[in-house]
């Protein structure tokens, strides 16, 4: 599987999936950013196992692992960032949107895990088939920006976009949930050589 043909099962199967979310009234600003995140935990820990196989010198071994808790750490501050700031504080006063994000942080919103569930399959599937000769584990990537960019941008759609808009109706949410969607697709697609 080429790194082209991934991007493009990934992002029909999170559209999808997604998309079925929105019309089921299940899909929130948090769920959308701590799917990103959740993600890019996935994809941190299969490289790292790859990498880590690769390195034969304990010199090697030892910075990688470095490179690897750095990136561990900078997906720990996102973290804390998504949940108390997405998960709880922009949507403390709308009781439905914080039970709703509750589910997706406990999984119990079933579009988010089988999101989640097809991501690591077709993730793990790539990568075993992959030439990982190159792979690396940076503490700061692309993909990064894409959570970086999510927390920004959905903290200024939660509380300047979203209080003007009736977010009761689904198809609200999906207005909020677009650029989201939009920066995945761009931010994540990979460069053709």
């Amino acid at each position: 599987m080429t790194k082209l043909n991934f991007h493009k099962a990934e992002i029909l199967t999170f559209l999808l999936i997604t998309i079925l979310g929105i019309v089921n009234e299940k899909v929130t600003v948090f769920y959308i950013i701590y799917l990103f995140w959740l993600q890019e935990l996935i994809r941190t820990s299969v490289d790292s196992v790859f990498v880590f196989r690769q390195k034969k010198i304990v010199a090697e071994k030892g910075f990688f692992l470095k490179m690897a808790f750095a990136s561990y750490f900078v997906l720990w501050i996102y973290f804390i960032f998504i949940i108390i700031l997405f998960g709880i504080m922009l949507n403390w006063g709308n009781i439905d949107l914080l039970g709703e994000n509750i589910k997706v942080f406990m999984f119990k919103n079933w579009f988010f895990n089988i999101n989640i569930l097809v991501f690591a399959a077709e993730y793990l599937y790539f990568r075993s088939r992959a030439d990982n000769s190159e792979l690396e584990v940076f503490p700061f990537n692309r993909r990064h920006i894409i959570l970086h960019v999510s927390i920004i941008l959905g903290a200024v759609l939660q509380m300047i976009v979203t209080p003007r808009l009736d977010i009761n109706n689904q198809w609200a949410s999906a207005l909020v949930i677009m650029p989201f969607m939009l920066l995945k697709i761009w931010i994540d697609k990979p460069k053709v050589s």
